[in-house]
């Protein structure tokens, strides 16, 4: 089973995660200068929380004392007591210096420091996935997150807009701002830009997806026209999904065949899930429409490979990964992340058809951080910048497939789980002692500050997201 699969055409450059170095137990006597010359004993996202003096990250278990200091990354200031030591909860990303017993997979935490992300700005090029309100102030789904837009706000929209009462799902938006606590990220400036693709043409985009959303290929020869080609699963536009007929029994994809399923129930339920995972604009966008995507949704025998080259609509699960989830919200989870990758895809064409207004608009917002910048972002060059575009591109991603979810009234808080579960090539008897993977640590922080968290139980306690539903609408 694939950890990721990334697309070989542009090549992406991946954040490689640090395994922290041990610290020795008396770090806490040490100088905050001295402190920060030493490596935390473990870094990482909070995956689960063990009141009262316990909390999980990377799959070590943090112990906390009375005696424990508490701050934020960056400032002198530590205390033992108070606010700081409240903010422990799933989600949180914390550096932990103090003993590490790597036997027992333990740390006793001298000192938890939590990055602070309320001052951090926020910046990127992103589709209107929903409108929620356009009076008395505009707010919107875009990017993953739910922007606000106020009489303080520097708005510029393109020609055929004329005021925010225009604005529909389907637009792109280019913001800049800041994460409130309530999840509203309240924009400091946004650029609404044009949709019009018709006659825009672009490479694909660099990205990655654990499951692989793909065009498929030219078949090479007849035998595989046969085989791919048989019979299109969509039949007719708007077809009941239990009314489809496939009769293909492979599909191609850079040169590479894949047997389909021969589950009917289980094609089907991967197809009823997926459509219903579609943003509702995309549904509505005509036949021919330059930026509607034909989605597709096929459960495949094979086991992926590490790296696919691939490009939008088309969306291949392992019939194996998906029998595995315990229920539809996990396999709905993998499917969103699919989705949010096809959307990603038609950014270059956004950007190309806009160049000369978002060239303009880097005084409008830090355009070296939003995604796909393309030409804007060769004069800052380096590994470095790409490593930060391809880190962007995911965590857009993955907070895109929340807001899918949730849109589609499943549960959010059962994605961190499923990529817990999708991890390994074959799962352990005991599935407690599964990691979460940095993927579902970045999640929990998402869910924490814009959904509504679950019910305080065991599994919710424990770290595993309870079966409850979140709809983290403002």
């Amino acid at each position: 089973m694939p950890q990721e699969i990334r697309a070989s055409r542009p090549r992406a450059f991946a954040c490689r995660g640090l395994f922290a170095a041990i610290v020795a137990a008396g770090v806490s006597c040490l100088p905050f200068a001295a402190l920060h010359a030493q490596s935390p004993a473990v870094r990482g996202y909070i995956t689960a929380v063990h009141p009262p003096n316990g909390f999980d990250v990377n799959g070590e278990q943090v112990t906390t004392t009375a005696e424990t200091q508490f701050g934020l990354m960056g400032t002198k200031n530590q205390v033992n007591y108070g606010p700081m030591r409240d903010a422990i909860e799933i989600g949180a990303w914390v550096e932990v210096f103090g003993a590490h017993d790597p036997t027992t997979k333990t740390v006793a935490a001298q000192t938890v420091l939590f990055r602070d992300r309320g001052d951090r700005k926020l910046a990127a090029l992103a589709v209107i996935e929903r409108v929620f309100s356009t009076t008395p102030e505009l707010v919107f789904a875009a990017d993953g997150y739910h922007i606000r837009v106020t009489p303080a706000t520097e708005v510029k929209f393109p020609h055929d807009v004329k005021s925010a009462v225009d604005v529909h799902a389907g637009m792109w938006a280019l913001y800049e701002g800041k994460l409130g606590q309530d999840g509203l990220l309240v924009a400091s400036k946004v650029r609404f830009v044009s949709t019009d693709h018709a006659k825009a043409k672009s490479d694909k985009a660099p990205g990655d997806s654990s499951v692989l959303a793909a065009a498929p290929q030219a078949p090479a020869n007849g035998d595989q026209a046969a085989k791919a080609n048989a019979q299109p699963p969509n039949n007719a536009p708007g077809q009941p999904e239990n009314q489809i007929i496939d009769l293909r029994t492979e599909v191609d994809l850079d040169g590479v065949s894949y047997g389909i399923s021969k589950d009917e129930a289980l094609k089907s339920r991967v197809r009823r899930i997926g459509m219903s995972l579609v943003p509702a604009y995309q549904k509505q966008l005509p036949e021919g429409a330059s930026s509607k995507i034909q989605f597709e949704f096929i459960t495949v025998k094979n086991q992926m490979r590490d790296e696919q080259t691939s490009s939008e609509g088309l969306i291949l699960v392992p019939a194996k990964l998906a029998e595995r989830f315990k229920n539809d919200d996990q396999l709905a989870a993998v499917l969103a992340d699919g989705i949010a990758y096809s959307l990603q895809q038609q950014a270059p064409i956004v950007f190309q058809m806009n160049r000369a207004e978002l060239a303009e608009a880097a005084g409008l917002v830090a355009v070296s951080f939003v995604p796909y910048a393309g030409p804007l972002a060769e004069s800052v060059g380096g590994q470095v910048m790409l490593g930060k575009y391809d880190r962007a591109l995911k965590e857009q991603r993955w907070r895109v497939a929340l807001e899918l979810m949730a849109d589609a009234d499943y549960d959010p808080w059962q994605a961190p789980e499923a990529w817990r579960l999708a991890g390994p090539g074959k799962l352990p008897a005991d599935t407690s002692t599964l990691k979460f993977p940095d993927r579902s640590g970045y999640q929990f922080a998402i869910l924490n500050l814009m959904y509504k968290k679950p019910a305080t139980t065991h599994a919710a306690v424990s770290g595993s997201p309870a079966n409850t539903s979140a709809s983290g609408k403002p």
